[in-house]
């Protein structure tokens, strides 16, 4: 009997410019990053994944590709920069006083997808489809607080801290992973007496929030 191993042993999104929905936002909260040349900074980073409703893999569930940012809305950082071309319009002074994330939820984009050296699909661009309003997707909205999860070791047991901590249960253990790593976990599971963290990620979405797509 001869053993046969596939090289690919998982499906993958092919390279291309797919219309995707937004329905994950992860907050991994912050950690110490070097770059490059330079000190040390410490950097807070959220997960966006997108599902691509055209293309499905063998079990019928569509595609999925995320993309890692620093939460930041500096004019070089890579999310500033997708905002733009996806909102397909810059932002204004107003906007940049706190811009919230939720609203990226059920939003389509066009992604330009390719591959890394590995294989594996990453998002190159993201733009403004033609038609841009607010989309059901298959997959159930996942939004992902670390500040409100954080609350619940504080014995804050609102509506929101327990809405995360059910939703931390169902992220992915690698995902779980780092965000067990961030300073903000960190400093409640050593330290259970600090206060209550407030702010944080928008926990609940709802559809009247966004009439004026784009966001």
């Amino acid at each position: 009997m001869t053993l046969t191993i596939s090289g690919n042993q998982f499906e993958t999104l092919p390279v291309g410019t797919f219309l995707g929905v937004c329905y994950k936002i992860v907050d991994f909260g912050t950690r110490e990053e070097i770059w490059q040349d330079q000190e040390p900074a410490k950097r807070k980073k959220i997960h966006v994944t997108w599902e691509i409703p055209s293309e499905l893999m063998a079990d019928g569930r569509p595609f999925a590709v995320s993309k890692t940012y620093n939460a930041t809305l500096h004019e070089k950082a890579n999310l500033h920069k997708d905002l733009v071309t996806w909102r397909g319009k810059p932002f204004s002074e107003e906007d940049l006083l706190g811009f919230d994330v939720s609203k990226m939820i059920g939003a389509p984009a066009m992604l330009h997808v390719e591959h890394t050296d590995k294989g594996k699909p990453r998002i190159k661009a993201i733009f403004k489809p033609d038609e841009f309003k607010l989309t059901k997707t298959i997959n159930d909205p996942v939004i992902f607080d670390l500040d409100h999860y954080c609350n619940e070791f504080n014995g804050n047991h609102d509506e929101r801290s327990k809405a995360a901590g059910e939703v931390f249960e169902n992220l992915l253990e690698w995902q779980q992973n780092l965000i067990k790593e961030s300073f903000e976990y960190q400093a409640v599971a050593v330290n259970t007496e600090q206060k209550p963290t407030t702010g944080g990620l928008s926990s609940f979405v709802k559809e009247e929030d966004h009439v004026d797509i784009p966001f």
